[in-house]
């Protein structure tokens, strides 16, 4: 049921985001206030996951309780790895294409522009971590035992195919990194970090 419920919530996101129209117009299951912020990938991704795990989530997975020494340093790389992979954006026409810079926005559009997407980052980026790492950990283990978390990075893979191949790869790469220490720590507070580092960095790419 878990798994299940994993593959429709990131199938819908994905069409209704699309606006894709096949057999139903998908944009009527998405749903963006005036302020950027994502309601319908915020229930998806993190409101009906958390309330069907509700009896069995370890709130420890938030905290630092879990953390050891070197972790502090692996954050750091990744972050540092991250910044690397936003400055080789402009070297991948497929990418460069599709994230488009906006240094050319007035200062007060930037402003708004930068509020905007910090505001669209939060709607996504906690349930992104939450279904991958919380959700769908949880259950592949109690599965399929040590190998169940093998196949969550297939499962980012293949929802960024949608954007390029470049994203796609780059993102199966960090999933490997991320949940093999989520596994190991039982705690999804690093990979959220380091994610997190990721999307602002993207967002001073587009605006500086």
């Amino acid at each position: 049921m878990m798994l299940l419920y994993a593959v429709f919530a990131l199938t819908v996101d994905s069409l209704s985001t699309n606006h894709t129209r096949w057999i139903i117009d998908w944009s009527l299951f998405y749903w963006r206030l005036k302020n950027g912020f994502e309601m319908s990938t915020a229930i998806l991704w993190l409101g009906i996951p958390v309330l069907l795990m509700w009896r069995d989530l370890d709130l420890r997975v938030f905290t630092f309780g879990r953390w050891k020494k070197p972790d502090a340093w692996l954050l750091i790389a990744l972050m540092l790895a991250g910044a690397c992979g936003v400055y080789l954006i402009k070297f991948i026409p497929v990418l460069n294409q599709y994230y488009q810079p906006q240094s050319h926005l007035s200062s007060a559009m930037k402003w708004s522009y930068a509020i905007s997407n910090l505001i669209w980052l939060s709607s996504w980026l906690i349930g992104w971590e939450f279904l991958h790492r919380v959700f769908l950990m949880q259950y592949l283990q109690a599965v399929l035992g040590k190998i169940g978390p093998c196949f969550i990075p297939a499962f980012e893979f293949l929802f960024h195919l949608q954007k390029s191949i470049p994203e796609a790869v780059g993102m199966l790469l960090l999933s490997i990194v991320l949940t093999y220490w989520s596994y190991k720590r039982k705690n999804v507070l690093l990979p959220f970090l380091a994610h997190l580092s990721i999307e602002i960095t993207l967002l001073a790419y587009l605006i500086i």
